[in-house]
């Protein structure tokens, strides 16, 4: 699964370059990682399970 991920990024990557986009391919990916990264820290996520404590 992980080589079908990687050779459709790679397409993905070449098309882009061939059309002269590959900047704003590059800028999509940031501003989706930053968007990512803001929703992981936000409370969006729930609260972790967490193991009970036996006293």
């Amino acid at each position: 699964m992980l080589n079908r991920l990687i050779e459709a990024a790679l397409v993905v990557v070449l098309a882009a370059a061939a059309v002269g986009q590959l900047p704003r391919l590059v800028q999509t990916v940031r501003v989706a990682q930053l968007q990512l990264l803001k929703d992981s820290q936000s409370s969006k996520w729930g609260r972790p399970m967490l193991i009970p404590v036996h006293k």
